[in-house]
């Protein structure tokens, strides 16, 4: 008898803790865009949870599917307070040891009741099947032993390829059918060869923080241009003001380049690049450097997620943007890493944080 009321009490408690874990979610400006060579979901979501375990973690997976096919995007995961120590101490490891690993294109921690806002972009290839796709988030709640405890797939659209809505999805409990949610759409990209090269100096700007620029390795439009157009430095200014597209990334950042000592044109160019080439990472690492010198958190972000995270370049402007979040300690220690290895900028950008947080006498 008495070990029939200590199971029956184990299945209760278990019970309980379950279902204590409420998540709300609320998304907005969802877009689902399909471009000529990618497929861009985004979104900005607020996520926040009742009762959070701290050594549970949730997983919300975007999905997009159309006439049988599905397309898995990026991760993001919602860890609790000792789990996300857990999870980065096991990231740093599998760094140290050079282990290949998927990671989410988020991970954060929520301590219990408390709200935490981001914005959510992927990309990935484009093909025929996805334009006007239904956008849906598997969400999957586990305990602090690993195990599944709850799954769930929450519709954000019924496929209209909707853009620009704005959709709230509260679940008030973990196996309690959710209502319809909005998912935004973003691109992922594949990353080609990365020439890490000496940012660009665009010294009549003021920035607290200098990003650090990767010069894009020559394709199959470079080759096409130089056979066929053979563009000057004057032509190229003319056509990536009157029609972009025909250029390539490194023709953008070579025109780009020429403007250095005009930053609004440079930036503008930079922010074409991105514009034209979503999914590249060299065109979405020199955007955010970008971002990061004009102070823009939310931009640099964005575009950091779409970066190869393998380069020198990287390194620094995380660095940057880990100081501009206010997260010290993580942007030292990156910023430190990349002057080691020999990042000009790295070592300016740590220059200038400890000049400027000088005591005051």
């Amino acid at each position: 008898m008495k070990l029939k009321a200590s199971i029956f009490y184990i299945f209760l408690m278990c019970a309980l803790s379950v279902s204590a874990q409420n998540l709300t979610m609320d998304v907005q400006m969802p877009s689902l865009t399909v471009r000529q060579d990618s497929a861009v979901l985004s979104f900005r979501m607020s996520v926040s949870v009742l009762g959070m375990e701290s050594n549970g973690h949730i997983l919300l997976t975007p999905t997009i599917k159309a006439n049988g096919r599905t397309e898995t995007m990026p991760q993001i995961r919602i860890n609790g307070e000792r789990a996300h120590r857990v999870y980065q101490r096991a990231q740093l490891l599998n760094r140290r040891r050079h282990t290949q690993t998927t990671e989410p294109a988020m991970a954060f921690s929520l301590v219990d009741g408390r709200s935490h806002t981001f914005v959510y972009r992927a990309v990935v290839p484009a093909a025929d099947w996805m334009r006007g796709a239904a956008i849906n988030i598997k969400k999957e709640i586990f305990s602090p032993s690993g195990k599944v405890v709850n799954s769930e797939l929450i519709a954000l659209n019924a496929g209209r390829g909707a853009q620009n809505d704005v959709a709230r999805n509260e679940v008030v409990a973990v196996n309690t059918p959710a209502r319809n949610v909005v998912t935004p759409v973003n691109t992922v990209s594949n990353s080609n060869n990365v020439a890490v090269a000496s940012a660009v100096s665009v010294a009549a700007v003021q920035r607290s923080y200098k990003g650090s620029y990767v010069i894009p390795e020559a394709d199959a439009t470079d080759e096409r241009n130089k056979r066929e157009l053979d563009f000057s430095l004057d032509e190229a200014r003319v056509i990536a003001e009157v029609n972009p597209q025909m250029l390539s990334l490194r023709e953008l950042y070579t025109v780009a380049v020429s403007y250095k000592n005009l930053p609004d044109r440079f930036y503008r160019m930079i922010e074409t690049s991105v514009r034209i080439y979503p999914a590249n990472p060299d065109a979405n690492l020199n955007a955010a450097a970008a971002a990061i010198e004009r102070g823009d958190v939310q931009l640099a972000s964005r575009y950091l997620q779409m970066a190869n995270h393998d380069t020198l370049a990287y390194k620094n402007c995380r660095g940057a943007y880990e100081l501009l979040c206010d997260n010290t300690a993580e942007g030292i220690r990156l910023l430190k890493a990349a002057k080691a290895d020999g990042s000009e900028e790295a070592a300016y950008n740590l220059k200038i944080f400890f000049e400027s947080n000088q005591p005051k006498p």
